[in-house]
């Protein structure tokens, strides 16, 4: 694993982490290349990884008894995914992971994971920062879909998430922001779409 890339991903939620946590992470850390539509958590599995991504691009996603898919975040390289509750570290994950674009992510016991950030002091606010930023994330979201057109929907996200805006394919984004694909794409299309 390369160690450098643990570190930034762990800084950029604990800015002020050491590299002792990492040298303990690092040989728990195995890598795995994934292709396009590959899962990592299948919705009602125990979510059983430290996630790490390294290359690509994967969504979280909700699966509806008839099938259809909701995407409810998107996660590109850097991106640390790990359960952050007991309900998400011991009961069936209510959503699945799956990877949007071929991808090559390290992954960890999710509990060595936690052993070892606990042991260093650095779980609590690595537990309490991706907390936040969940809750956050949900209620600019809930306020976006309650609050927000279609057009202004699209454009907030383009704007908080430019690089995923390019890259998200069509189907994902729509369901993202409550939209169907075919009025997305008529959003894009027009010539005051961002």
């Amino acid at each position: 694993m390369d160690a450098a890339l643990l570190h930034r991903s762990l800084k950029s939620v604990v800015p002020d982490v050491s590299t002792a946590p990492v040298a303990d992470l690092e040989p728990m850390f195995s890598s795995i290349d994934l292709v396009r539509g590959a899962p990592l958590l299948t919705q009602g599995d125990r979510w059983r990884w430290a996630l790490l991504i390294e290359r690509g691009l994967v969504r979280m996603h909700f699966v509806r008894r008839d099938g259809r898919e909701f995407n409810k975040n998107f996660f590109a390289e850097g991106a640390l995914v790990c359960p952050i509750t007991p309900a998400m570290w011991n009961a069936p994950s209510l959503f699945g992971i799956t990877c949007i674009e071929a991808s090559r992510v390290w992954r960890c016991d999710e509990a060595l994971f936690r052993d070892a950030l606990q042991r260093h002091g650095v779980w609590p606010p690595l537990q309490r920062e991706l907390l936040e930023r969940l809750l956050t994330g949900k209620l600019q979201r809930e306020h976006d879909l309650l609050a927000l057109d279609g057009r202004r929907r699209y454009e907030a996200f383009c704007q908080r998430f430019p690089a995923l805006a390019e890259r998200v394919p069509l189907v994902h984004l729509a369901t993202y922001l409550g939209l169907t694909d075919v009025s997305l794409s008529r959003l894009r299309r027009r010539p005051d779409a961002p």
